[in-house]
C-alpha cells in the first residue's frame, strides 16, 4: 500500500515508521529498502484486501498522475460490508484499476460487479514482446464499414507471412458473409474481394481515427472478456483502448493520447520520461 494513517493522517511509508492500515485497520510497518519500491505491509503478514497485488513503480507512477485524495480509497459495499482499496476513485466516480499481473476470469467479474463504474489499466510492458500493431482500420462506425467485413488472409496466399495481409470482403456483393461469421469457415463463393488493404487505403485515410489491428502471440485473452473498458499502456504517450471492432468478433486497438485520457479523469500528466 502507498498510504496507512499515522497519528490519524494519512501518509507514504518513510524508513522504520508504523502505521495503521487504512483498509482494515490493522497495525502496518513501513517497508523502504532497495529493491521494491517503498509501501505499507501488514505487521502481521495478512492480506486485507484480497484483490490487492505487490505494486510495482509501474503502479505508483500512474497513482501519482492524480490528486492525493483520489488515491487508494476505500469502497465498502452497504448491504454486505464487503471492502476495498480502489487505485483510484474520480471526483466523477469512476475506478481506475492498474494491473500488473494477470487475473483470473472469476476475480475480473468480481471486481467489475463490486465496483461497477471502472476502467482498466493495463501493463501491456509485460507481454509487448508477443504484440504487434497491425493494420489502420477505419471508424468502425463509418458507412465504409458498415459494407465491409475482414478477413484474415489464407497464408497459401501470401508466400511471406505478412500479418497486414487482409481481405476486405464487401457484404453487399456476398450476400451469404454471415455464414463466415457464424461457422468462422472460408466463403465457397466470394463476391467482390479487395485482397490488400492499398486497394482501399483512400476510403481507409478518410475514415481512420485510430483503430488498428493487431496480432497477439500467446494473448491474455481474459481482457476480452471484460464489461468495462479495458486500456493497455506499453509506456510511451499513447494508450491502446481495446475493442470489438465488428459483428464477427474481430478485436481491435484504438490509439488514445494518455495526457487527455488522465487529465479527462482529473489528472495531470507529468512524467518527462515516459
Amino acid at each position: 500500500m502507498k498510504y496507512a494513517l499515522v497519528n490519524g493522517i494519512r501518509q507514504e511509508a518513510t524508513p522504520k515508521t508504523k502505521g495503521i492500515c487504512i483498509c482494515c485497520g490493522s497495525l502496518t510497518i513501513s517497508k523502504c529498502g532497495n529493491q521494491k519500491v517503498w509501501h505499507w505491509a501488514h505487521d502481521s503478514k495478512k492480506i486485507c484486501d484480497s484483490w490487492w497485488e505487490n505494486e510495482t513503480e509501474w503502479h505508483r507512477l500512474w497513482k501519482s498522475y492524480f490528486p492525493e485524495n483520489n488515491q487508494e480509497v476505500i469502497q465498502v459495499d452497504a448491504l454486505t460490508g464487503e471492502k476495498h482499496i480502489a487505485d483510484v476513485k474520480t471526483d466523477n466516480g469512476v475506478v481506475l484499476e492498474f494491473q500488473n499481473s494477470q487475473i483470473s476470469e472469476q476475480e475480473l467479474s468480481s471486481r467489475e460487479d463490486f465496483y461497477k463504474e471502472m476502467i482498466w489499466i493495463v501493463n501491456g510492458e509485460k507481454f509487448l514482446k508477443n504484440f504487434t500493431i497491425s493494420s489502420r482500420v477505419p471508424n468502425p462506425s463509418s458507412e465504409l464499414v458498415q459494407d465491409i467485413l475482414i478477413l484474415q488472409a489464407n497464408k497459401t496466399h501470401y508466400a511471406h507471412n505478412d500479418i497486414d495481409a487482409f481481405w476486405f470482403l464487401k457484404k453487399s456483393e456476398n450476400p451469404d458473409y454471415i455464414n463466415y461469421i457464424k461457422t468462422g469457415k472460408p466463403y465457397s463463393k466470394m463476391g467482390e474481394i479487395y485482397y490488400s488493404l492499398e486497394t482501399i487505403n483512400q476510403e481507409v485515410n478518410e475514415n481512420y481515427i485510430g483503430h488498428h489491428l493487431f496480432h497477439w502471440k500467446n494473448p491474455r485473452t481474459i481482457w476480452y472478456q471484460s464489461k468495462k473498458s479495458v486500456f493497455i499502456d506499453f509506456g510511451g504517450t499513447l494508450l491502446w483502448l481495446l475493442q470489438k471492432y465488428d459483428e464477427s468478433g474481430l478485436m481491435c486497438i484504438k490509439k488514445i493520447n494518455k495526457a487527455d485520457f488522465i487529465r479527462e479523469n482529473g489528472g495531470v500528466y507529468t512524467n518527462i520520461n515516459d
